[in-house]
């Protein structure tokens, strides 16, 4: 138990430097783990669908979710959390409804034993037909086309201890831009820990961090009078770290609340910090509401969820909608499902012998 402490204190310091070390200090690529930037490097990294959040549950929390995440949305958030699950085998949809008419849908399923949890998680990002426009033709060309990106993951979890869980998720992705593709091999890692105080739980991840993005071919002909690249420029893939802690203060026997705080780092764009609270009724109805720092417009977000546990399952639908300043209001809907398996009775063999 002392190695396996001092296992997670050291991973929580490593993750503390990675999230707080200044752009300034070189940070070891372990081929590239982290390349952190200053403040301000907005538009440095490419492929940001892949931070697009999903669930609205963690929506509604303001995204504070890093130790929060012990449902099907834990694949995309903390892969380390498919260990805390409260089914053995758990499916998860998510649907947003972005601005300028792109959705963004996500599947995941999952399953664990006692040891081990493996899952599978798909994002399809669809912007619809686009309308072509050039220097001569500001209005539209006639013609259309499309930008639709999307990802495949793979994730593999354990369980250390009853406390201390981390997981991995490999992920393949893809951005198609009209005739142009860009593909890449991503990888998030986590960690979580039940420190041993009630609920109280910290965690730590750090997600799509990979090799650079680049589309692949070469850039098309340009009009007379310019001379076109000879090669399309690359971007760094959008690496963030995350550190997180979230308790549930029992108020009363029908009444729980639940809060949480991250400390997000991106490698292009400030720091932030978010906050969420969620009020249990009955363990069947929750209201939520969470925000987040750093943000020149909008960070608020809201929302709600109903869950209903039978013996053979447990499903939670879950609403949430999130301010964009001057794009708009966004609505995201989950649905998590995890069928229940009834333990055995140990008894059960001898009454039946009688």
């Amino acid at each position: 138990m002392v190695g396996v402490a001092r296992t997670w204190w050291l991973a929580s310091a490593l993750g503390l430097i990675l999230c707080c070390a200044p752009g300034s200090v070189p940070v070891v690529r372990a081929a590239d783990v982290l390349t952190l930037f200053g403040e301000e490097n907005a538009g440095t990294a490419g492929a940001q669908f892949l931070r697009i959040p999903v669930g609205a549950r963690a929506v509604a929390l303001g995204k504070a979710y890093t130790s929060m995440a012990t449902d099907g949305s834990a694949l995309y958030w903390n892969p380390a959390g498919v260990m805390r699950t409260p089914g053995r085998t758990n499916f998860f949809a998510s649907h947003s409804q972005y601005t300028a008419g792109i959705d963004l849908d996500y599947l995941s399923f999952h399953h664990r034993g006692q040891n081990y949890g493996y899952g599978l998680s798909m994002g399809v990002l669809r912007s619809g037909d686009i309308l072509r426009t050039d220097e001569f033709h500001q209005q539209g060309t006639g013609t259309y086309f499309n930008a639709n990106h999307f990802f495949l993951g793979a994730t593999l979890a354990r369980a250390m201890t009853d406390r201390f869980s981390i997981g991995g998720t490999l992920k393949y992705y893809q951005e198609n831009l009209d005739d142009y593709q860009i593909k890449s091999v991503l990888a998030d890692l986590g960690i979580l820990y039940f420190v041993g105080l009630g609920d109280l739980r910290v965690g730590f991840a750090v997600k799509n961090f990979g090799g650079d993005l680049k589309p692949g071919g070469s850039p098309p002909a340009m009009s007379d009078g310019y001379v076109p690249a000879a090669n399309f420029q690359k971007f760094p893939a959008p690496t963030e770290g995350t550190f997180g802690a979230a308790k549930t203060w029992n108020l009363s026997q029908k009444l729980g609340l639940v809060t949480s705080a991250d400390f997000n780092h991106p490698s292009d764009n400030q720091e932030s910090f978010r906050f969420g609270t969620e009020l249990g009724m009955r363990k069947m109805l929750f209201l939520r509401g969470g925000y987040e720092t750093g943000r020149h417009e909008g960070g608020w977000a809201a929302g709600f969820g109903l869950q209903l546990k039978r013996k053979q399952f447990l499903l939670r639908v879950d609403y949430a909608y999130s301010d964009m300043g001057a794009f708009g209001v966004i609505h995201h809907i989950s649905v998590d499902l995890s069928p229940l398996v009834r333990a055995k009775d140990p008894e059960a063999w001898r009454r039946s012998s009688r």
